[in-house]
């Protein structure tokens, strides 16, 4: 597989800023021409070197494949991964995601294209637990420079996970279950009453997410049965079809003048459920927040280290979090806020899919050992028990199984658990497992959220915009958006609403307006292709 290096020379003065590449695996016997290098995000599971260990007596065996991986905390891996790759280190497989740098590396050409290797025939597992339908949605730049970590179809089940022992304490839901915004906030406000709780905050957020999910998204299922899809070109921005799907009638971004959605249906041509009313509501709710909000890298170690009562998340992390907090917070429970009332009450089409990964592995592009690392995943997706492996540690020691998709967590004499972040290596719809704790409900969520039924397919699932020719267009745009954006997101303007519409309109009259045109002509072209391929 080729690999250009032809764009990188506009990232070149980053190089000198690269760690030191670092040794080998050292274990005796093993050569490095036979061990791939891994670089994942997250904090090393307790008995990680138990589960390598077990690997070398089965899979290494089988593949010919050793692994040294390495663990970098979720709150510095932005960082190293950037350093490491602008430095080419000989690393084989890495995590990343859109909300990384994969974008801005797949651009660059700095992974290695696979979808010759999946048509190839060659990883027969890989090409099963990643069909065409996933791959082929997961394109950036004409070439699938990653394979998505997804286990449904969706970006999974968006909640709150907060302290459901403090809500039961304040009289909150029905045995401090809360199935609502209103509760959610009668929650928050209690804690902010309650003077014993040694300054704690009700809601923990990041400084790239803010409030995140919260507020949005119940409508866009109803947007996109009458041909309009929320798609972010630099911008939120709401693309207008024509009544087959067929072709771009319109592009209006969110904070355009009202009369720019004059087609729209009559609920959405003032704003106010596209994104005003969000605005709003998170300036209500910025007094939940600590105020160095901005600052923060890492929300959940802020409820197990007690210093919030909630944070927002989705369901895909569930386990892990359940067991995490168990082991942290021993007297308290984990509860669930299901944001989306429509998955809440597990109705049909709850949500619209695109069917992209948020999260994926790569292969460095300057890898010359592409195929032992995709020898190893093609182990590793084989079966139930060798995913498994990796996912839930050795069986008998760690976990046990119940049932055909449950599993036991197995008491530890030292009270620590293996929790593996699943989504830098191991998700995937073929193999799921669910805890046996798992309450009933929860079950039935993760359930549902396996069923492709529960998604509506977005007209446009599959499009990728291409910015690659766009990128002083996108820089000025980007850095006029983050006058805003951060302190939007964490509700920390006092005008919200003007703020944004006045930001929006300075970033059309510096390259956005260029962007709508590049991202119509894009998505027409799209259109075109996906209607005389069916």
């Amino acid at each position: 597989m080729k690999f250009s290096f032809r764009k990188i020379i506009a990232l070149s003065l980053a190089v000198a800023m690269a760690v030191p590449v670092m040794a080998g695996c050292g274990k005796s016997g093993v050569s490095n021409d036979d061990t791939i290098r891994v670089m994942l995000s997250g904090t090393k599971p307790t008995g990680w070197d138990d589960v390598l260990a077990k690997y070398e007596e089965t899979g290494a065996k089988e593949t010919g494949v050793h692994l040294n991986v390495e663990w970098v905390s979720p709150g510095d891996y932005k960082e190293k991964l950037n350093l490491r790759m602008i430095g080419s280190e000989n690393y084989d497989l890495v995590f990343d995601a859109p909300f990384n740098k994969l974008k801005n590396f797949a651009a660059y050409e700095m992974y290695v294209p696979l979808e010759d290797y999946l048509a190839s025939g060659e990883y027969p597992n890989l090409s099963r637990v990643f069909p065409e339908d996933i791959a082929d949605a997961n394109y950036y730049f004409g070439h699938l420079y990653g394979l998505p970590m997804m286990r449904t179809y969706g970006n999974g089940i968006d909640c709150v996970y907060y302290r459901r022992d403090l809500a039961r304490k304040y009289g909150v839901g029905a045995d401090g279950q809360i199935d609502s915004y209103e509760d959610l906030q009668k929650f928050f406000d209690a804690i902010l009453a309650d003077g014993s709780n040694q300054g704690m905050v009700p809601f923990g957020v990041t400084a790239s997410r803010g409030f995140y999910s919260l507020f949005r998204d119940e409508q866009l299922v109803d947007l996109a049965k009458n041909h309009i899809v929320s798609l972010n070109l630099s911008s939120t921005a709401y693309v207008l079809l024509n009544d087959t799907d067929t072709e771009v009638k319109d592009i209006v971004y969110l904070g355009e003048d009202p009369s720019k959605f004059a087609e729209f249906p009559e609920a959405y041509r003032d704003e106010e459920k596209l994104g005003n009313a969000r605005f709003r509501k998170l300036r209500e709710w910025n007094k939940y927040l600590e105020r160095d909000s901005l600052n923060r890298k890492d929300s959940w170690a802020m409820v197990t280290g007690l210093k919030a009562a909630a944070m927002v998340d989705n369901l895909d992390t569930y386990e892990q979090k359940l067991t995490d907090f168990k082991s942290t917070v021993p007297d308290g429970e984990l509860g669930i806020f299901i944001l989306n009332p429509n998955v809440r009450e597990m109705k049909p089409e709850a949500r619209v899919t695109d069917l992209k990964g948020n999260n994926f592995i790569c292969i460095p592009a300057w890898s010359k050992k592409v195929d032992k690392t995709l020898k190893f995943l093609d182990w590793l997706y084989e079966t139930q028990d060798h995913h498994d492996l990796f996912e839930l540690g050795i069986e008998g020691v760690d976990w046990a199984k119940v049932g055909d998709d449950r599993y036991e967590q197995l008491e530890k004499a030292d009270g620590k658990d293996y929790a593996f972040p699943g989504y830098v290596l191991t998700w995937n719809p073929s193999y799921v497992r669910f805890l046996d704790t798992l309450d009933e409900k929860i079950y039935e969520y993760k359930k549902y959220d396996l069923e492709k039924s529960s998604y509506y397919v977005s007209p446009l699932a599959g499009f990728t915009f291409d910015t690659s020719k766009l990128q002083t267009e996108t820089t000025v745009v980007s850095g006029i958006k983050s006058e805003v954006d951060s302190a939007l997101a964490h509700g920390a303007l006092d005008n919200p609403v003007e703020a944004y519409h006045q930001n929006i309109e300075k970033c059309l009259q510096n390259g956005l307006d260029v962007i709508k045109a590049e991202a119509m002509r894009q998505i027409n072209e799209f259109l075109k292709n996906k209607n005389s391929n069916d």
